[in-house]
């Protein structure tokens, strides 16, 4: 009876080993160039899938880190649920919360864009990066917004240059694609 679910044990595995495409005597060397493999295909098609928010004018870049103005002081780690870029066709939103404990326009410590988008750009560059501006307008408050979304990945950095000040916003995070 052992002997039977021992050479069912390897059956399983062999059928696993089909599957997967793993196989199981599997060296470090092997494991570590499968995974690489394996992440720069997720990356790829991330990236694909982050291309086609942009063209389809649907996506949200939601902040990984921020820097403020030129200073080099980065916010590491910013809550993304409060700290994106939104685009839903000819609509969009700005949102920075940086949640210090001071009130902010807001009232989460930092201001939030809401308008109409206009003066849409895109363009690839020949190394496949992919580069989106446009110039959201909101009730008292404006800004230009300019996205580069890296080849073969779906990380985005975005500048938004607010028009009514002059210290500019950098957000680094993820672009997602947003379904309507």
């Amino acid at each position: 009876m052992l002997l039977l679910a021992v050479a069912g044990g390897d059956a399983f595995a062999q059928k696993i080993e089909q599957v997967t495409g793993i196989p199981k005597n599997e060296t470090k060397a092997e494991k570590k160039a499968r995974e690489k493999k394996l992440k720069a295909l997720a990356d790829s098609i991330a990236f694909i899938d982050a291309q086609k928010g942009v063209a389809d004018g649907y996506f949200v870049v939601t902040a990984d880190r921020m820097m403020l103005g030129n200073s080099g002081r980065m916010y590491n780690s910013p809550n993304s649920s409060t700290n994106f870029i939104l685009v839903q066709g000819d609509t969009g939103t700005v949102q920075i919360a940086f949640e210090n404990g001071m009130m902010g326009a807001n009232g989460l410590g930092g201001i939030t864009v809401e308008g109409m988008i206009g003066n849409i750009k895109s363009s690839t560059s020949k190394n496949g990066d992919v580069h989106y501006s446009f110039s959201i307008l909101g009730t008292g408050i404006s800004a230009q917004i300019t996205i580069d979304l890296y080849k073969n990945s779906n990380q985005a950095v975005a500048i938004v240059s607010p028009n009514f000040m002059s210290d500019r916003l950098t957000v680094y995070g993820p672009l997602i694609p947003y379904k309507k």
